[in-house]
């Protein structure tokens, strides 16, 4: 009668598949290790590719912020010197325009206390 636990196998088969089983884990391992590299690769490439696009898109963003500034600055000289000759044209009608907005302003801050 044969055993149920040496079902035909000797006794390096079990200690042989062991071994190979072993191997294979190892085999799975060092896959994984790989991937993992390759992986972490990648994702610091795309960080650094992306890095440089939003450092890229900032720099753009920033020029035109500041082109928006200049022009903006430009348009408010233009404003006052408009103002400025009005005033130069009306002078009784600007002081007492900005007497009137001034008591205006006064009444309503006053009214606040």
């Amino acid at each position: 009668m044969e055993s149920t636990t040496n079902r035909g196998m000797t006794e390096s088969d079990p200690s042989m598949q062991m071994q190979q089983e072993f191997d294979s884990l190892k085999d799975g391992f060092n896959k994984l290790r790989t991937d993992v590299a390759d992986l972490f690769t990648h994702a610091f490439g795309f960080g650094r590719g992306g890095a440089g696009m939003a450092r890229d898109y900032g720099a753009d963003t920033f020029e035109s912020v500041k082109n928006r500034f200049y022009d903006m600055r430009d348009r408010g000289a233009v404003q006052m010197h408009s103002v400025e000759k009005k005033i130069e044209q009306n002078p009784l009608t600007s002081a007492m325009i900005a007497f009137g907005v001034g008591f205006i302003l006064a009444k309503m801050w006053h009214r606040h206390d």
